[in-house]
């Protein structure tokens, strides 16, 4: 999904955030836009979500947390979902 919208030019919408350390891959990503996230990226890869709570809590589900405070709030993170290790994805478990 992340991939994907960066290449339709869809990052204002959802996208990475920066690596939190020199020379490491990013785990957070944030929804900008949600009535935009909502209407046009959830239904292409999330068929069965409508709505943005529904999505937040599959996330809730699958071990990722919530930036709570500071420049980054609101954006997700899972120490298993990098930006340049798809691969490790195969270790999220519900």
């Amino acid at each position: 999904m992340l991939r994907i919208s960066k290449s339709e030019g869809n990052d204002s919408i959802v996208s990475w955030l920066p690596a939190p350390y020199p020379h490491t891959s990013s785990n957070r990503f944030k929804v900008h836009n949600v009535s935009e996230f909502v209407s046009n990226i959830l239904p292409l890869f999330f068929s069965n979500q409508t709505k943005f709570k529904s999505f937040q809590r599959q996330l809730n589900l699958w071990g990722f947390l919530r930036i709570q405070n500071g420049p980054e709030k609101g954006a997700y993170y899972h120490k298993y979902f990098l930006q340049d290790s798809p691969d490790l994805c195969r270790l999220l478990t519900r």
